[in-house]
């Protein structure tokens, strides 16, 4: 009686997990859904409930992370995209995400660090090149406008 009981707890705890992941892909969809029509307060609401399934998912703290950044929470956003690299498989969108908000933070060179670092996780992920060829393009714009005004002083 004792192993068949023990079968049964087993096949339950799985259907939990599965209908747990169920749910889980139910909300991210919908947030998807939410965020691709600009509705950003139901797009957190529903990444807010699929991170209490799941508080490692990846895809659900790069939404999170996403929305927080266009909240103007940019350190809030870097936080959601750090704990995103340490869950993902797909280093590079997070390290492109991170590089992002560190452009919008005008912190260039920590911004170009993170697009090569997705670069050297995928070397055919043309967001993380777009991404590092405007960082250096602005960082190097401010090292001319820095030589121009030292001219302008010299």
């Amino acid at each position: 009686m004792s192993e068949t009981s023990d079968y049964f707890i087993k096949i339950a705890e799985k259907f939990k997990r599965l209908n747990s992941k169920l749910l889980l892909l139910k909300l991210l969809d919908k947030a998807k859904a939410e965020y691709d029509s600009l509705d950003f307060i139901s797009g957190k609401k529903s990444l807010e409930e699929a991170l209490k399934l799941d508080e490692n998912n990846p895809v659900t703290l790069r939404g999170l992370g996403c929305i927080a950044q266009f909240e103007g929470e940019i350190e809030k956003a870097i936080q959601y995209f750090k704990k995103a690299l340490e869950n993902s498989h797909k280093k590079e969108i997070e390290y492109t995400l991170l590089g992002m908000a560190y452009y919008l933070e005008d912190e260039l060179e920590e911004a170009i660090s993170c697009f090569n670092k997705a670069i050297d996780e995928n070397d055919s992920y043309t967001s993380a090149y777009e991404g590092r060829n405007q960082a250096m393009l602005e960082h190097h714009l401010k090292i001319v406008d820095l030589q121009e005004t030292l001219k302008k002083y010299l």
